[in-house]
């Protein structure tokens, strides 16, 4: 009888194993070709429920895109096994893209301090303290916390090849203007990868912010050729041929962007300017009056804009027209004040008018005490000199 017993015992030893085993390839098996909720149902079949089982389980809803859901069963595969390096990185991964930032830093300090030697996880954690230290928190702030910077920095340290470190440890060091050690950070990630699109706008961004447009212009030139296009990445483009005088390369990328948007009186109200600058008045015009049909600009920047245009191309009397309207918003400006002239002495035949013009424009000026004041000055006494001389001699002609 004994004997029997021990037998059944076995039997149904054996049966529960081969039932747990059928389960579990069977539900394994749905996993692998992405079959999730089926899994997820084989799963709980599994007689042993298990901390193997709850990940997978995690593994499957995650992949379902039910996070919620995942995060429960991670949680629950660690209160079974919280020896599982693997379950708690994909759950610490989870709870930063679920915003539990706080847990997520909890769940990578353990697992830096037992894992010291693993770049992944200062990362990570550096990752769900750069969103943590985005918030005001006061009691955060007195306290010698461990910082971003130097999860990022000892993820660096221990893989001077971890591109994903390189790039926050970039975008850090832009954002607090620390140029040069942007560009020591870009040189670096570009000895593994020099083709990374992230570093390459870092890289861009950072000789566009410090003035740098000629380098600005070929890394921005590589963003778009690796198929990057944003309005941002245009605009930067754009704004630094503006810089080095390279109009019509400028114009191409603020029509890339009023492609995007073609009611940008911004744009338009650029375009007038650069179009002006190459001779060509007909577009000039055209954006000078869209800007100003959806403008939120003020008018007379508009109507300024457009008489440069027309003075660029010696139209003077139509400069003048432009600026005399703007000059009723803005009497004092005397770099407008100085065109008015200039372009007068260019257009004028009568040049005592334009005497006047100058010495109407002196006298409103002469208290001015600042650099360029003076410089305007300076240039109207020289030019009203020398058309004084003119005129006398030619009245001694007569």
């Amino acid at each position: 009888m004994r004997k029997y017993l021990i037998l059944i015992f076995l039997n149904s030893i054996i049966f529960k194993a081969e039932a747990q085993s059928s389960a579990l390839t069977v539900a394994d098996s749905l996993y692998a070709v992405g079959n999730y909720t089926k899994a997820i149902q084989q799963y709980q079949l599994v007689p042993d429920q298990n901390a193997k089982i709850a990940l997978q389980i995690a593994r499957s809803y995650k992949g379902l895109g039910n996070k919620k859901a995942a995060l429960e069963a991670y949680k629950n595969s660690l209160i079974q096994d919280s020896e599982q390096a693997v379950a708690a990185t994909e759950y610490g991964r989870l709870l930063i893209t679920r915003r539990e930032f706080a847990i997520a830093d909890s769940i990578f300090e353990t697992l830096t301090n037992k894992y010291a030697d693993n770049p992944e996880y200062f990362y990570q954690r550096g990752r769900a303290l750069k969103q943590l230290e985005k918030k005001k928190d006061t009691a955060r702030e007195k306290k010698e916390m461990f910082k971003s910077e130097e999860a990022f920095s000892k993820a660096v340290q221990l893989d001077s090849t971890h591109i994903k470190a390189l790039y926050q440890l970039g975008l850090h060091h832009l954002t607090h203007r620390d140029y040069p050690i942007v560009e020591k950070i870009c040189l670096k990630a570009f000895e593994s990868d020099p083709d990374n699109a992230e570093m390459v706008n870092i890289h861009a961004q950072n000789y566009y912010l410090r003035g740098y447009y000629f380098e600005a212009i070929i890394w921005f030139e590589k963003l778009i050729d690796l198929g990057q296009s944003t309005p941002h990445i245009h605009n930067s483009l754009g704004a630094s041929y503006r810089k080095k005088n390279m109009h019509q390369k400028a114009i191409d990328q603020y029509e890339i962007l009023l492609g995007l948007d073609d009611e940008d009186y911004g744009i338009h109200h650029i375009l007038a300017e650069l179009y002006g600058k190459i001779g060509d008045i007909e577009k000039a015009e055209y954006h000078a009056k869209q800007a100003l049909y959806f403008k939120d600009l003020p008018l007379d920047d508009i109507y300024y804009t457009l008489g440069k245009a027309y003075q660029f191309n010696k139209k003077f009397e139509k400069a003048i027209k432009q600026y005399n309207l703007v000059l009723k918003v803005d009497p004092k400006n005397i770099e407008l004040n100085h065109k008015i002239a200039v372009c007068a002495d260019n257009y004028y035949e009568d040049k005592k008018e334009v005497v006047k013009l100058y010495e109407r424009f002196i006298e409103k000026f002469k208290e001015g005490k600042d650099y360029r004041t003076k410089f305007y000055i300076s240039i109207a006494e020289k030019r009203l000199k020398i058309l004084k001389e003119e005129l006398f001699l030619k009245e001694g002609e007569d």
